[in-house]
């Protein structure tokens, strides 16, 4: 029982699913407190009235009532007032703009009223608008020496009644009419408040759900299942301090993304932009405590730290660092004494010339020699890593400080080479097994096939019987088939065939072969467009050439999506004649180009088709053995050959 607890208690699902939970419950809750934030006016105040935006907008919408009727008045008043052209121009400007919107207050009311003159500009139709204003739930009145309204926004009002003997009274007029701002500002607010409990509850859960899930991970992570022994990751192979440095490093990048899309923040894509950041960081953040966590349940946070690496390979690892550190410190020590002797000596310029000049000369000299050796060994990595496998590093001319470094050289040289004669006996004894199998399956093969030949000159008499010896016919001519190609395509991967270079026009042999196929390809209800130079001179073998547009043609007439066309293109480019066959196929084609050159891989992956998924890879095993190039490419369904065979000189 104790057992099937821990393996619940430590299994990797449970791991999974809890990281899972803590990166959600994050995303969720600092997307809940954002949200919280960005609508902290809606939250903070229970009534629209009461919050910023409506106060800012009521004090913008009286403002603007005031300065039109008070200051700006009319054009005339405007263009007469002696004012500087540009404030004219400006007046003007907001003179018309206000005027323009004046109609558009449907929810905003006003009162204004000159107590020397009686003149009043108003919009309420109301007998006594003042009695209709003061009933209403926001009420603002205005002179020049008071008021009982805080505006927080725009200019000042009583700035603009000093001096007149306005009063002004404005509200906005309850229940709300839709077609202005303040009727769509309540919306809003009905919607935010409406949503703000349902977020603060998710925010709650998020916190909640996230600490237990984190507790969990912190208990848990790097215990193997069942057995609760510490394991390591492979990300806590990455030296603590310098894990620590790219994790800061990511923190540093992902604020500056969020500082420079900050300003675009009502814009989706930014917002997507910076959530996707925030939850890639996350994500880092989370992996990171976790590996500090396994590490120091391991007993290595300190330990395995790169500074810690390089202390613990100066005073304990191989001769090489600790002979090279000694020596520079000698170095530093016997010049730090010499330089002291020649500046508080009466003869300091004999020790300076006969002392501290040959030292450092010396020094230089062995510096020298080791540094040679360093880059001859780095000379012989260089050429081993280029294939190189029989350079010889002469280890005489090696000094003694970087013997070990050459001698690991050598065993990994050694390596290597062993290592690919492997592959090479690996590859040939696959190529002879492939060819002696096929050799010995064309034996029997060829019995069945003349015995089903005598079966059909036999007078059966009966209709099954006939139908089992097609069968028979029909599959064992496939099988023979598959044997043939077989052969060939390993004597085309492994080069062991004879090729005899002449000239071959590709524009007569690609018509030929069309011609061939005419059949076959009217049969598969295709339409065959060819577009070529008139006379493309390549250097191939013709037998070889043959087969390669035989099976491209192949190719095209089993696997192409029937009622479409397929187009050939013959060309000269780049010193090359160049031959492309496109045409869609009727399978969808979800794997990589590169795989369909494989031996027996097939773009009908239901393997419904008569192919044997041969045919490429001998095209492309018989481009390459008469010095061509052989690509595919694959975009949707568009498939996409291009053969590529040198131009004949001559031409």
């Amino acid at each position: 029982m104790d057992t099937k607890l821990k393996s619940i208690k430590y299994s990797t699902g449970a791991k999974v699913a809890a990281f899972v939970v803590v990166w959600l419950c994050v995303m969720s809750a600092v997307g809940s407190a954002v949200f919280l934030l960005y609508h902290q006016d809606i939250v903070e105040n229970k009534s629209y009235y009461d919050t910023y935006e409506f106060k800012s907008e009521f004090g913008k919408q009286i403002y603007d009532v005031v300065e039109f009727y008070v200051k700006l008045k009319s054009e005339a008043n405007i263009r007469s007032s002696g004012e500087a052209e540009d404030i004219i121009r400006n007046n003007l400007s907001r003179y018309y703009g206000i005027k323009k919107t004046l109609p558009e207050k449907i929810n905003f009311v006003y009162y204004l009223h000159n107590n020397q003159t009686g003149e009043t500009f108003t919009n309420v139709e109301s007998e006594d608008p003042v009695v209709f204003i003061k009933k209403q739930s926001a009420v603002a009145y205005y002179n020049q020496w008071s008021s009982d309204h805080d505006n927080p926004v725009y200019g000042d009002i009583k700035e603009l009644l000093t001096g007149t003997a306005y009063e002004v009274y404005a509200a906005v007029d309850t229940p709300l009419k839709p077609g202005d701002v303040f009727y769509d500002g309540f919306n809003e607010f009905i919607k935010i408040k409406t949503r703000t409990s349902y977020v603060m509850a998710l925010l709650a859960a998020s916190v909640i759900l996230a600490v237990a899930a984190l507790a969990y991970l912190l208990v848990v992570t790097g215990r193997r299942e069942g057995t609760g022994e510490i394991v390591l990751s492979s990300i806590d192979k990455i030296y603590t301090d310098v894990h620590s440095m790219l994790v800061f490093i990511a923190a540093v990048i992902s604020v500056a993304i969020a500082g420079t899309l900050s300003l675009s923040i009502n814009n989706p894509v930014a917002i997507f932009i910076i959530a996707l950041v925030f939850g890639i960081d996350v994500i880092i953040g989370l992996s990171y405590v976790l590996s500090m966590v396994r590490q120091l349940k391991k007993g290595q946070l300190l330990t395995n730290t790169l500074v810690y690496k390089i202390y613990e390979q100066c005073f304990n690892g191989k001769p090489f660092k600790t002979s090279a550190l000694l020596l520079l410190l000698g170095y530093g020590v016997v010049n730090g004494v010499l330089f002291a002797m020649t500046a508080g000596s009466a003869g300091g310029f004999f020790i300076f010339v006969f002392f501290v000049i040959p030292f450092n000369i010396a020094a230089v000299y062995f510096a020298a020699r080791s540094l040679s050796s360093l880059s001859q060994i780095m000379d012989a990595a260089k050429e081993i890593s280029a294939g190189n496998l029989e350079y010889t590093l002469d280890n005489s001319k090696i000094s003694a400080i970087f013997s070990s470094f050459a001698r690991d050289i050598q065993s990994i040289q050694g390596g290597l080479k062993k290592a690919v004669a492997e592959a090479v006996k690996g590859e040939r004894m696959k190529t002879d097994l492939i060819a002696n199998v096929s050799h010995d399956l064309k034996t029997p093969l060829t019995s069945i096939i003349n015995y089903v030949d005598l079966l059909k000159q036999e007078d059966l008499n009966n209709e099954k019987a006939n139908q089992y010896i097609s069968v028979l016919e029909e599959k064992s001519a496939r099988l023979k088939q598959l044997i043939e190609d077989l052969i060939e395509a390993s004597k085309a991967s492994s080069g062991n065939i004879a090729v005899c270079t002449e000239k071959v026009d590709l524009h007569e042999l690609v018509m030929q072969g069309c011609g061939e196929y005419e059949e076959k390809l009217n049969k598969a209800e295709l339409d065959v467009h060819i577009s070529a130079d008139d006379k493309v001179l390549i250097a191939a073998d013709g037998k070889h050439m043959w087969r390669i547009v035989e099976n491209l043609l192949s190719n095209v007439v089993k696997y192409s999506l029937p009622r479409t066309r397929v187009y050939i293109n013959v060309a000269k480019n780049d010193g090359c004649g160049v031959l492309i066959i496109k045409n869609i196929s009727a399978a969808p084609l979800d794997i990589p180009p590169e795989q369909l050159t494989e031996r027996f891989v097939r773009g009908d992956e239901s393997r419904t088709t008569e192919g044997s998924g041969l045919g490429l890879s001998i095209a492309q095993g018989l481009t390459s053995i008469q010095g061509g190039r052989f690509n595919i490419e694959i975009d949707g369904d568009l498939f996409k050959v291009i053969v590529e065979m040198p131009l004949w000189q001559g031409q």
